[in-house]
């Protein structure tokens, strides 16, 4: 299949940056969801919708006897999927720093319900990454269609890590669950096409997750514990807001004095 991918608009918005480690926004608050150098999914919280999707259309596509009774419900327009001109429902389009990517999933294009599949095309700007990450529900098949992709995953805990480069229509292969990443080492372009054996493979990305755990326990699952609390200017560039607030709380509830130094230390 012959992919004529024009970008220019899809990421219009997207600016060339080499990865960095950076938690925390200009003003010293906690970063938006799209600030790492790939988009991240914001939290949705209790009772809350998400714009644009026919939720009493999908509910019907779920409970339908079987695909006949499906497909009726469906008009030939819900066939197709313009990762270009993707539809204007949330999350259907992530922009990030590093990159945009447009997903094809079940929330987005309902026609995929009941049919274990979906897609997804990453974008991915100069020096750019997909965070790590993991799909709950899917398997994922990436294959590069532009550019050169570096790719690392770990399938569990005490398997080895699996890492590869991928030239164009090379493909990487990251099992359900397992912890991956893609990353564009170059300063071009690079486009990858994803696809899922669901229509809703999920995603889950540890590095963000686990700061929505109170403070003191993200702290110990990263180790944090073996930093002095009284030295947070030094080390506060290299956690995510909430937990250097906590630490400062921290340090003012046990009337300990912050350490002054140079913050280039670390």
């Amino acid at each position: 299949m012959h992919f004529q991918l024009s970008t220019s608009l899809l990421l219009a918005s997207v600016i060339s940056a080499k990865p960095v480690q950076q938690f925390l926004a200009d003003d010293g608050g906690p970063s938006r969801p799209n600030d790492p150098q790939f988009p991240l999914l914001p939290p949705l919280a209790f009772n809350q919708t998400v714009p644009g999707v026919d939720y009493d259309l999908i509910a019907k596509l779920r409970t339908s006897p079987n695909a006949v009774t499906r497909h009726a419900l469906l008009p030939d327009s819900a066939y197709k999927f313009d990762f270009i001109n993707p539809p204007d429902i949330a999350f259907s389009t992530l922009s990030g720093r590093g990159g945009t990517l447009v997903n094809a999933v079940g929330l987005t294009m309902p026609a995929l319900i009941g049919n274990g599949a979906a897609a997804a095309i990453g974008f991915t700007k100069p020096c750019g990454f997909n965070t790590p990450h993991t799909h709950n529900r899917a398997t994922e098949l990436a294959i590069v269609v532009k550019g050169r992709m570096i790719t690392e995953f770990v399938p569990e805990a005490g398997a080895r890590k699996i890492r590869a480069e991928h030239q164009a229509y090379s493909m990487a292969l990251f099992p359900q669950g397992s912890l991956h990443l893609e990353f564009n080492p170059d300063c071009e372009e690079m486009i990858f096409v994803a696809a899922f054996n669901s229509e809703d493979p999920g995603v889950n990305t540890p590095a963000e997750t686990l700061f929505q755990l109170d403070d003191d326990f993200a702290g110990l699952a990263l180790g944090l514990e073996f930093l002095e609390g009284a030295d947070i200017d030094k080390f506060r560039h290299l956690v995510p807001a909430t937990l250097a607030q906590g630490v400062e709380s921290c340090l003012k509830r046990c009337g300990i004095k912050k350490n002054s130094g140079d913050q280039t230390e670390l």
